[in-house]
Formats: structure tokens, C-alpha cells, sequence
């Protein structure tokens, strides 16, 4: 696993030139430069240096990075800011004992007891049989949603979707710096791959997709090696072109997940659907905070973000509000206050068709 002094000529890239400050959501609300990569980038520099340790402090401030991957968008040293902020929470996750302690209960609580709670009321869904064959990973709560709707989308486009039970990609983990249990999560995925003669694999949730296209960056040789084999797609590039019908009208706005790749199927999608009224809100594009609504020490300034982003979605006037990702879902839900509904793109589809 990589360690923050393999990141030593990404952080010395950093010209500090300040354009993060941009496009960093948490940024533009604190105004305080240790709240962004370009000031971050100076504390780790302090850290690789043995200047400074990885201290409270300096977690915390790392731990306000949404990794939601602005800055890096638009870094003109083409510095992959989430990866190194994260191994530096690597650094500090595995000298306290706070942060394992926090790791096992979401491990135990996503990746054990929702999955099993779910499946007692819901059974794996079963395709029909076609020429053409993909790998539908589901990851731990979306797959108990939105199989049924990616088996009858996908089946209207001939093709058959194997269906295995995936674990959770890992997403929660890394964005806390517990690198060795996002690593247990990748060799699962690789272990279940191997089973099958399927080098396609499907997804519906964007933080998966971006996630385990990731994998291959983090993994050894001779998984890199399997890995660069294996296709993974979001279902909006296999549906951008069906003509699709809604049972009744509807109203609509859309939420677009900083993991989301391929925005221009999704929008392709939300046009070619008869009946879909769609409405684009001020700001669709924005983050939604989801990555900082467990650090309630912090709701001064996260709800800032969500104030913009219920704003924005009641002005549409659309009676709901779609996204493609759990995390972003999960947020949206949280801070609606009862005025909008919000559902997955992919099961409002399956459903309402």
C-alpha cells in the first residue's frame, strides 16, 4: 500500500497557484486556506519534510475534503489531490485508535447488517437469457434497489445480466483513510470477477463506477494486469439511445454526483424519455456535501451547502428530484425538509416505465 512520502512529487508539483480555491465547495464558505488542496498541500509538505507530524489538527482539515475531484480537474500540475489526501489520512488512521474504531462500525454496519437486513425481504432478481452478457455490480444498498429495474433495462436492450452478490466498493473506507480495508474490499470484487468468463461489468451508482474503475491504481501487478481486462460501464451508455415511455407525465430535476463521468448519456437519457418533463436546477452540477454528514462537528459549514442545493431544487418547481449515486441520494433525502422526492434515476426508470 503507498505511503505519503510515494506522494512526495505530486505535493511538490503543487505551484500554489491558488485555482483550487475555485472550485472547492468547502473553500468558498470557510475561506480558509487550510480547507483546500493548495493549503493542504502545504501542511503535507511540512509532514513529508519531518517538519510537521499528522497531527489532530491537520486530520481534521483534511477531513473537510469532500473528494468530490474539482480541484483536481482543473489543476494546471495535474496533481490527483484525492489520492493523496487520503493516503496522508492513511497515515494518521492507522496510529489511532478512534479512527479503526469508526472504520469497524461502518464496516459492520454497511458491509454486514444492511446487506442481510435487506435481503431478507428482497431476493436476487433473474434475467432473462441473451446472446450478450454483462456483470451487474450492485455494490451493498444500491443492488437491493435498483436490480429489478437494471435487469428490465438492460433486458429490453437484449442483453442478460448476471447478477452476483457484490460486496460494498469500498468507497466509505478510503474516504476515511483506512487503505488496508479498501483493499479487502478490492480483492473481493477481483475474486468475484474471476468466477465468471464475463469482462463487461455494469453499474447504476457513480461513487461505485468511479470507485472501482480506481482499483486498478491501487492493486498489485498481477491483479493490474486482470483488471485492465475488464470493462466497467454506467447503464446510461447503454440506454442513451432507447426511445423510453413513462406510464404518466412527470416532473423532474436531476442532482449530478461529482463521481459522474458521463453526464452527456445521462442528459441523453432524461431527453429521449417520452412523458419526463425534465428541469436543469441552478447549480446541478454542485456537490452535495455527502462526504462531510457524518462530521456533525462540522454542520455550520456543510449546511451552507445544503441550503444552496435545497434552494435550487425547490425553484425548479419538478415534484422530484433524481440522482445517481447512494451517497448523493442518501443526502438529498436528509436535507428535502418534505419539499421534493428524490429517487434513483435508474429504479424511477424500471418503475415508471
Amino acid at each position: 500500500m503507498k505511503r505519503l512520502q510515494d506522494f512526495k512529487e505530486e505535493i511538490h508539483k503543487c505551484s500554489k497557484c491558488g485555482i483550487c480555491q475555485s472550485e472547492c465547495p468547502i473553500y468558498k464558505i470557510t475561506g480558509n486556506d487550510c480547507t483546500v488542496s493548495r493549503g493542504q498541500f502545504v501542511m503535507l509538505n511540512g509532514v513529508v519534510k519531518g517538519d510537521l507530524k499528522m497531527s489532530k489538527v491537520i486530520n481534521r482539515y483534511l477531513d473537510l475534503c469532500l473528494k468530490c475531484g474539482k480541484c483536481s480537474k482543473v489543476c494546471p500540475s495535474g496533481v490527483d489531490v484525492v489520492d493523496v489526501i487520503v493516503t496522508a489520512k492513511y497515515e494518521y488512521f492507522r496510529k489511532h485508535f478512534t479512527e479503526k474504531l469508526s472504520a469497524f462500525i461502518k464496516k459492520y454496519f454497511i458491509f454486514g447488517f444492511i446487506p442481510r437486513f435487506e435481503s431478507l425481504f428482497k431476493r436476487n432478481a433473474k434475467s432473462k437469457t441473451f446472446g450478450k452478457k454483462v456483470l451487474y455490480f450492485g455494490g451493498c444498498s444500491s443492488k437491493f434497489r435498483t436490480d429489478k429495474a437494471v435487469i428490465k433495462l438492460l433486458n429490453e436492450a437484449e442483453m442478460e445480466v448476471i447478477n452476483p452478490v457484490f460486496h460494498c466498493c469500498g468507497i466509505p473506507l478510503f474516504a476515511m483513510g483506512d487503505l488496508d480495508g479498501f483493499k479487502d474490499q478490492m480483492k473481493k470484487y477481483i475474486n468475484i470477477l474471476k468466477k465468471y468468463d464475463i469482462k463487461e461489468v455494469v453499474t447504476t451508482c457513480t461513487s461505485c463506477e468511479k470507485t472501482i474503475k480506481s482499483y486498478i491504481k491501487w492493486v498489485d501487478d498481477e491483479d493490474k494486469e486482470f483488471l485492465s481486462g475488464i470493462t466497467v460501464k454506467n447503464i446510461f451508455e447503454y440506454l442513451r439511445d432507447k426511445k423510453l415511455k413513462l406510464k404518466t407525465p412527470r416532473k423532474v430535476t436531476y442532482h449530478k454526483p461529482c463521481s459522474l463521468e458521463n453526464w452527456e448519456d445521462v442528459e441523453q437519457v432524461l431527453k429521449n424519455t417520452e412523458n419526463l418533463e425534465y428541469v436543469e436546477m441552478k447549480g446541478f452540477d454542485k456537490c452535495c456535501g455527502l462526504n462531510g454528514l457524518d462530521k456533525f462537528n462540522e454542520y455550520k459549514i456543510l449546511k451552507e451547502i445544503y441550503k444552496e442545493k435545497r434552494k435550487n431544487i425547490v425553484e425548479t418547481g419538478a415534484e422530484i428530484v433524481l440522482s445517481s449515486c447512494l451517497g448523493c441520494d442518501t443526502a438529498l433525502k436528509l436535507y428535502s425538509s418534505g419539499k421534493y422526492k428524490v429517487d434513483d434515476l435508474t429504479e424511477f426508470l424500471g418503475n415508471n416505465i
